[in-house]
């Protein structure tokens, strides 16, 4: 099993890993967990709270790693040919005559999204099959086998033949194969697509150690701790270069060509990547893992961000041998963790703005979010509120000035076990939202979603005599609509 070590035994010196985890914070990125390991040992690991070491986070395409590698295991028991077509395994979702490019589409050409076309979005398609969807409503529009094209659908399809193959769920599968020799994934689990299947392209839950381990397990090309659970000629194919991936021809961290579900990286490394910044990075030449969960959605830089600061301080600086111990460097970065807290807005708490609107009720012209009125009410603890009417009744979103406010967001109707289908039981989203004054009369307030699904928006509110107006952004996957757009509204007499 994985245990913890000094950075010095791992090679490499204290005050690098705290220079790490500073320069995220830094760089205003918005993280949830970062876990360093060379070989088994872990040699740093850190938590944003409320964030912690047994909390099972959203994967989101994270996931599509782990089917490929299910894939590899049907493979390895004889279930599937790699260059069997996709559609010989579902004959019974077949209602039309296939395109010949899709009815000539192979499993191997899937692994390594260099399919034939796309289909329409699932999230609000009547058909909720996304297999069937995939093979009746699929494009078509070019040969497979010739262009890597990100294709998530058909991640989901090739989920939805391991569990056919399997008869049973992916992550059951993925347990019974490899998890429980390992000890880890115990407490992960899986939301399901709208009929039933997992949904195998975005929704795993796991811890981040789960992450390291499974990122060593590939590494290790299918043994763990010395006793073989996998083929290792599937695996090192899986981690390689299969497909260029370089569209621009610039030298960036993604563009090193993809294996099978699997990115390639620098330094001959690999990586599982999914939305957000949920990252499991291998370097196999230094036995080096960095994994890490976030919520970046929105943050187009972000994944760079990272990256660049876990190459240039750690990957780059790592030693094959240990060094000698530092203590004082050592407590230094173990204290770090009580210092992590979850991103907040930072800045003025307080403007002469703050009085003029307290308790004011706004009266909103039509607009596309529906609001209809809101007010703020601000109290003495640097919290406050905004209560709100729109089309589902009176709101209200709590919030700290200049910190987090944890609460439920106030939106019904949300997803919950079932991705895409609404939830009709009154479950709300856990968040997070913090505010601050960036100017005389404009209040820009956060609110992060922090569930088993993640997202973020933001909602600037300038004010100039008895008019408002409010500019609202989003950036999550189906769900915060009705938060983006702007609002023209006037203090009411």
């Amino acid at each position: 099993m994985l245990k913890t070590v000094t950075p010095e035994q791992a090679g490499i010196s204290s005050e690098l890993v705290s220079k790490f985890i500073k320069t995220l914070e830094g760089r205003g990125l918005v993280m949830h967990s970062v876990l360093l390991m060379k070989g088994y040992d872990i040699f740093g690991e850190y938590y944003w709270k409320p964030f912690h070491k047994d909390f099972c986070h959203r994967m989101y395409s994270q996931t599509k790693s782990y089917v490929g590698v299910a894939i590899g295991l049907l493979e390895e028991e004889g279930k599937l040919n790699l260059d069997d077509p996709i559609a010989k395994y579902f004959p019974e979702k077949i209602e039309r005559e296939l395109p010949p490019y899709l009815e000539a589409l192979t499993i191997k050409e899937m692994l390594t999204m260099q399919t034939c076309g796309g289909t329409p979005s699932w999230f609000s398609n009547e058909d909720h099959d996304r297999t069937h969807l995939y093979l009746n409503q699929n494009d078509a529009t070019r040969p497979s086998g010739m262009f890597f094209s990100y294709d998530s659908p058909g991640s989901q399809v090739l989920c939805s033949l391991v569990e056919k193959l399997a008869g049973k769920s992916l992550l059951d599968y993925m347990k019974e194969k490899i998890f429980n020799h390992m000890g880890t994934f115990q407490t992960a689990y899986t939301l399901m697509t709208k009929n039933n299947d997992t949904f195998g392209d975005s929704a795993l839950l796991c811890t981040t150690r789960d992450m390291a381990s499974f990122g060593k397990f590939v590494m290790n090309y299918g043994t763990w701790n010395g006793m073989r659970l996998m083929n290792e000629e599937y695996l090192k194919t899986a981690t390689s270069p299969i497909v260029a991936n370089n569209e621009y021809g610039f030298d960036t961290y993604y563009t090193q060509g993809y294996g099978y579900q699997i990115w390639c990286t620098l330094q001959g490394g690999f990586s599982f990547n999914g939305m957000g910044c949920q990252l499991t990075v291998c370097i196999p030449d230094k036995d080096l893992i960095f994994t890490c969960t976030a919520d970046n959605q929105g943050f187009t830089s972000a994944k760079a961000l990272i990256l660049s600061a876990f190459f240039e301080l750690i990957a780059d600086n790592i030693s094959d041998k240990p060094l000698p111990e530092n203590t004082k460097a050592y407590n230094e970065a173990v204290a770090l963790q009580d210092k992590l807290d979850l991103f907040h807005v930072k800045g003025k708490t307080k403007t002469s703005c703050t009085e003029k609107i307290n308790g004011k009720t706004f009266i909103c012209n039509e607009n596309v979010p529906g609001f209809k009125e809101f007010s703020f009410r601000f109290g003495d603890d640097n919290t406050a509120e905004l209560h709100y009417t729109n089309a589902q009744g009176k709101k209200v979103i709590r919030f700290g000035l200049s910190k987090n406010v944890f609460d439920k967001f106030p939106e019904e109707g949300y997803s919950t076990q079932h991705a895409g289908l609404p939830n009709t039981e009154g479950y709300l989203y856990d968040c997070a939202a913090s505010a601050a004054w960036t100017e005389e009369n404009k209040l820009f307030i956060k609110v992060q979603a922090i569930d088993d699904y993640f997202g973020n928006m933001g909602m600037t509110f300038s004010f100039k005599d008895d008019i408002a107006y409010v500019v609202m952004v989003k950036t999550a996957e189906a769900f915060m609509d009705t938060y983006r757009g702007r609002i023209l509204a006037k203090m009411a007499n």
